[in-house]
């Protein structure tokens, strides 16, 4: 009898079923489905997490990038005793004429020295000294002498370097004996001398001079201030100080 291949492929197939049906724990409960809602969450706590680790990250990054900054309550602090860039410069002006006029302190200039044809300036100082002061001077004191370019009619005036202060002030106690037009003065920079100008302009003091690199002034009243190249006068003056 002929052998249907078809029939015995479904028949074999059946039995093989049904040998691994056998084989199959009857009494134990199928597994559960995994349903879409238990998929999702694992998907989402996978995302949550990752999500955590990157943010973390970009914080971490943040806070590496902040170490150098200064916050905002710092900067005020730390700015709020600073003085301006005009203060600054103020003080940079004063400090620089200080040095100047400090360089100067051992100089006298002689206003109306007379000028000769090849002079030697150093020998007609020290006779004139000797002459009308009666000061005594030995070539050591004098340390340098020329004169300087001036505007005004007459004689260049005339800078003298002394050895010291001492020196200096045994010429100037004595230069009221000088008899000719010839006057000693101190060497004072261009910023005092403005300062001094502009105080006998305001008519607030009775005199004003120069002393040990200060610019001094004197009030009918008496009062005596020392005042400074950006001192505010009218202050100084209703404060007394």
């Amino acid at each position: 009898m002929p052998v249907n291949i078809d029939t015995l492929g479904i028949q074999y197939g059946c039995r093989a079923v049904n040998t691994l049906e056998t084989k199959v724990d009857k009494n134990k409960p199928p597994p559960s489905k995994r349903t879409h809602s238990d998929v999702s969450n694992e998907s989402n706590n996978s995302l949550d997490l990752s999500g955590i680790m990157n943010f973390q990250k970009d914080i971490d990054e943040i806070k590496i990038k902040l170490e150098g900054v200064t916050r905002r309550e710092d900067l005020d602090r730390v700015t709020k005793d600073l003085i301006k860039t005009s203060d600054l410069e103020q003080v940079a002006d004063i400090r620089s004429n200080y040095n100047e006029q400090y360089s100067r302190k051992n100089n006298i200039k002689i206003i109306n020295f007379p000028r000769k044809d090849k002079q030697d300036l150093r020998k007609d100082f020290m006779e004139t000294v000797k002459k009308e002061p009666k000061v005594q001077l030995e070539d050591r004191d004098v340390v340098a002498i020329h004169r300087i370019p001036s505007q005004k009619a007459g004689p260049y005036p005339v800078i003298v370097k002394l050895f010291s202060s001492d020196v200096k002030r045994q010429i100037m106690r004595c230069r009221k004996e000088l008899t000719s037009k010839i006057r000693f003065v101190d060497d004072v920079t261009q910023r005092n001398m403005s300062l001094i100008v502009r105080l006998r302009k305001t008519d607030e003091f009775e005199s004003v001079w120069y002393l040990n690199c200060g610019i001094y002034g004197r009030t009918p009243a008496g009062l005596q201030l020392k005042i400074g190249l950006y001192d505010d006068i009218h202050y100084r003056l209703q404060h007394g100080k």
